[in-house]
């Protein structure tokens, strides 16, 4: 999310290294990181690649909307993400 672009390489790593979350947290948080964060991820990418192709209009627009609501809805997670993973993180004595 750093730069908006979900890349190749980054998209399969994220995949790769949440393959096992459903042992090591729950089922839940793996269907979510895999069913929502990946897939969102997915689109990303593949609108960021239409959009080369795409010329001035409704079309390449559209594309840009949906792209900024993607990225809005990554932004929104970091919330999302807390509160599922806040049960896995606490520390105690």
């Amino acid at each position: 999310m750093r730069d908006g672009k979900a890349r190749d390489d980054e998209v399969y790593n994220f995949l790769t290294a949440t393959r096992e979350a459903k042992w090591l947290l729950s089922f839940s948080v793996a269907d979510y990181l895999e069913k929502e964060l990946y897939h969102k991820a997915i689109d990303l990418q593949t609108l960021s690649f239409e959009l080369k192709d795409l010329p001035a209009g409704i079309e390449r627009t559209k594309n840009i909307h949906t792209q900024a609501d993607i990225k809005k809805w990554f932004f929104a997670q970091y919330a999302v993400v807390d509160e599922k993973f806040n049960v896995y993180l606490k520390l105690s004595h």
